[in-house]
Order: structure tokens, then sequence, then C-alpha cells
């Protein structure tokens, strides 16, 4: 066995090979932005092929970058922007650009799904016991309906629906088309508890079974990468591949959030998810909460956020170009500078709020017309004020989502481990533990997805027994943050009022805003 693992994780924003020792420690990696394509109003895309050639780059990078002797590389194992899919024939050819899960096209297709279960005497309510999932836009399975109703040509010459995981493996060399059976609850047609498949539900909704992929545990040995490969990316021929998981439950995995008791997660990256373990079949009783399985068996309960730190990149995008062009010149982070900026502001902001609904709002809203917006500014508000009222925003919709986990049944987390680009941000930490209200930590590794992923693949080769002896040997806590009193009672009245914004423009201004951009959309 060889001293070292890599993942590739395919993100919304890039693809990354990361390559990690038996401690944990990141020895290299490569990274590259995957372009992103916005055809209309809420319709998000990117290139199958793009994604694809970027790992085989990412790969190569990280093994030259490291000076890696890629014999000495044990596992290769994936990870993926969830809910993402696209069409496949039976050649292998890419029907469509792949339809990421910030995509809101699904939520086209809501009245037909609704009519569908009621006429088989059924609510979105049962749909969600039965499958984990409520009907949402974020869910590929709202995407494959819409497809099969509004593209029933490309629907007709699908072999296969699949998601960066299966797209990935195969490309590496897996034998088949492979996705990993945790994350397969996205498609809104299989039982909630085993994850496998729903002749019943397929009915309902008119899909074909047989279009759906193949499934695997995570961890499961699925090929060896040929010659092409090698070539294309410096690895080893014959190196082993993996059945790796989702990036959430892999970002679980790799803070240690595989059961600990009173611990649970929270990621805010391009998504914001807020992760508790299970190790029973759970349910939401309000039906908010997503389940998925997680890698070390058992399962997740998460609330899901569709822009999260997206809407921070957006926002640098928009009012951050000086900082941009600093951190060009400096050689700095461009979010280093723009949290140093937030942080002369104070908390609350002097009443600016953000909410960070670009890509709609998920749980526990599930409101596709919701939209993104800056509230309360003045003739005094300053930059500082807009951004920190975006990190507060961001972490708000967070505390929604750990109510809902709370509401469905989870008791109060005594720590919550921190994922995301947003962990590197001491300030934004801080806000999290106070608004949070519980201790957050932070781990060594920089990219906890990829290091989830490669955890898995370590647990595949045979390196560690499961996940929980893998955790003890490659997590590693690196900074603590406890929540203050009097902070914590200034961001109660804060969220008050924040959530008073979102109540008044859900009414009527965020249906009349939505109803515009599709009148007049290009």
């Amino acid at each position: 066995m060889g001293k070292y693992v890599a993942s590739i994780d395919a993100g919304t924003m890039g693809v990354r090979c990361a390559i990690f020792d038996l401690n944990g420690k990141q020895v290299s990696s490569d990274y590259h932005e995957t372009p992103t394509f916005y055809p209309r109003p809420g319709w998000v895309e990117q290139s199958a092929y793009d994604v694809i050639e970027l790992a085989y780059k990412a790969v190569r990078g990280a093994i030259a970058r490291g000076n890696i002797d890629a014999d000495e590389i044990s596992s290769l194992s994936f990870t993926n922007q969830r809910t993402t899919m696209v069409p496949i024939d039976r050649e292998g050819n890419f029907l469509t650009n792949m339809l990421i899960w910030q995509d809101l096209r699904g939520a086209e297709i809501f009245p037909w799904a609704r009519e569908q279960l009621a006429k088989h005497g059924m609510t979105e309510l049962d749909l969600y016991n039965r499958s984990g999932h409520p009907l949402g836009a974020v869910q590929c399975g709202s995407r494959a309906f819409w497809l099969k109703e509004k593209m029933p040509d490309i629907y007709e010459k699908t072999y296969k629906m699949v998601t960066p995981h299966a797209m990935l493996a195969h490309a590496f060399g897996a034998d088949e088309w492979i996705e990993e059976e945790s994350d397969n609850n996205w498609w809104l047609v299989t039982n909630g508890d085993t994850f496998q498949f729903d002749p019943e539900l397929c009915d309902i909704f008119g899909m074909d079974i047989n279009k759906y992929p193949k499934s695997a545990k995570p961890g499961t040995y699925i090929g060896t990468v040929p010659a092409e490969v090698a070539k294309k990316t410096g690895l080893k021929v014959g190196t082993p591949l993996y059945v790796g998981s989702g990036d959430q439950q892999c970002g679980a995995a790799g803070v240690g959030n595989s059961g600990t008791p009173g611990l649970g997660s929270v990621c805010l990256g391009t998504a914001g998810l807020c992760i508790g373990y299970s190790a029973t079949p759970v349910r939401d009783p309000n039906g908010k909460c997503h389940v998925l399985g997680h890698p070390a068996g058992g399962y997740t309960m998460e609330g899901h956020a569709s822009a999260a730190a997206s809407s921070f990149r957006w926002l640098r995008n928009s009012i951050a170009q000086f900082e941009m062009t600093t951190a060009e010149i400096s050689g700095m982070d461009v979010y280093d500078i723009m949290s140093a900026t937030a942080g002369r502001a104070s908390i609350g902001s002097k009443g600016t709020m953000f909410l960070p609904w670009l890509a709609g709002a998920a749980c526990p809203h599930y409101d596709e017309n919701a939209r993104g917006a800056l509230i309360g500014m003045t003739l005094g508000t300053t930059k500082a004020e807009m951004l920190r009222a975006a990190m507060e925003g961001i972490c708000f919709e967070m505390r929604e989502m750990l109510d809902a986990l709370k509401a469905a049944g989870f008791t109060d987390f005594k720590k919550l481990r921190i994922t995301g680009g947003a962990a590197h941000s001491k300030l934004w930490n801080d806000i999290q533990a106070n608004i949070y209200g519980c201790t957050v930590e932070t781990v060594e590794a920089p990219e906890a997805t990829a290091l989830g992923a490669a955890m898995i693949g370590a647990v595949g080769a045979g390196l560690f027994k499961d996940l929980g002896e893998a955790s003890e040997h490659m997590v590693h806590v690196k900074d603590v943050y406890e929540p203050d009193d009097k902070k914590m009672a200034q961001y109660n009245d804060v969220f008050e009022v924040w959530q008073s914004c979102y109540n008044g423009l859900a009414g009527e201004a965020f249906p009349k805003i939505k109803s515009y951009q599709e009148k007049y959309s290009d």
C-alpha cells in the first residue's frame, strides 16, 4: 500500500484534486474553476465535458505540484456537487449540459407533480415520508420530471440520467456508470430508508425506472485507472477507484461528523448546509429537512440553502472591485480583505439586512419566488456594513435550518464543526458561534469535503477499518470559538428583524419580481 490517498471534488465553482497522507495532512492539491452558463433567469448549467477535462487537469496538477510519486497513491475516490444531473445516451454522449442544483426550472413542474400525487391519493408530505425529500427545485428529481415533460425528445433518447459522480468515475475507468447510493433520495422516486428506486413512485410520475443509474455503497471498489487516463493525469495504470459520496456527506465525514453525540456540522460553501447524524431512519414531521445516507452507514438529516457563500461571491463581483484589485496586486486573498472590511462594522450592521436568496429559498421556506436583497440602507451606510450584513444574513439562514432540525427532533448541538470557505474567516466563525449559540470548531484540513472523500477511499482500500478509525487519524480540530452572552442577545434581536424582512417581501413583492423577470427575460 502507498502512503497517499487522493480524491476528486467536482464542486459547483470548480474541480479540485487533493492528495492526503494517512494523518490527514493535505500534501498537494490543484483547482480549476468551472465555466457556468445562465441561459435564462433561474437556469444554471455547466458542461460535463468541461468538468471531466478539468478533473484530468487537476489530478495532473496536484501530482506535479506535490512532486508525488504516483506509485504511492493507494486510492482515488470521488465527491461532487449533489443533485446535479445530465442525461446520456447508450454511447455515453451527454445529451444536454449538466442541470446543476442551483437551476430552478424544476419549479415549473410543481403543479403537474402535485396533480400526479393527488391522482394517486398522495400529498407532498406523503411523498416526503416515502422518499425522505420534499418536492423542491433543488432536487434533481424535479428536473428529471421537467426533462420528461418539457424535452420529451431528449428524454426518449436518454439511456441514463447521471450525476457528476457516475460521470467522473466512468471517465477515470469505472466499468459502469455508477452512483453512490446514499445520495439517491434526491431523485424523489426512492425509498428514503433503503435508497433504492421505488417502482410505484416512478409509475406515479410516469418515469422509466430503467433510466435511473446503478448505485453502490460508499467505499465500493469500481475499477482501475486505464492507460489512456494515466497518460492524461499522471496516475499509475491500475490505481484503484472507489465510490465516494456527495460533497456534503463527505464534508461531514471530513470534519468528524460521523456519529459523535452532540456534534453537528455546518457548511458555508457555494451551498449552505446544516447536518445532523442519525444511526436509524429519521423524518422531519414538518417535511422540511432532507434525509440522505451517510458514508459511515446510517442517515443524515439536512437543512439546505441554495446560495450561501456563493451569494458572498456575487457581492464580491458586484461591489468589491477595489478589494479584488488590491488582492491581485498584494497577493492576499480577496475574502480576507473583505472580511477585514466587514470587521469595521458593528453587530447588526446598523440595521442593514442581507437576504441571501439569489437562487431561491430552500429549507425551511421552499420559496422559489424568493430573491436576494439588501434592505435597511441609508445615506450613511458603508461598504463595511453591507459586507457584514451579508455575512450575518447567510448565518441567519443557517440558524433557520438549525431550528428546523431541532423541530424535527434533534437535540441542541453542543458543538458545530464548520467547513466551506467561510471557515477560513475568524470574523465569520465568531459571528456563527454567536448566531447559533453554541461552540464552533474548525479543522486543520483546508478542504474537508475532499478529505472526507479521500477517507472513504482509504477505508475502501483497507487502510482503515471504518470511517471512525479514519477520523481518529485524519481529522484534527484547529480553532475553537465560544459564544458570548452579550453578542448572542444582540444577534437574537437582529434575527427577528431579518426574519421580518423575508415575511414582508414573501407575500407580494417576491412573486411580482419573479413574474416580471419571466415576462421580460430574453
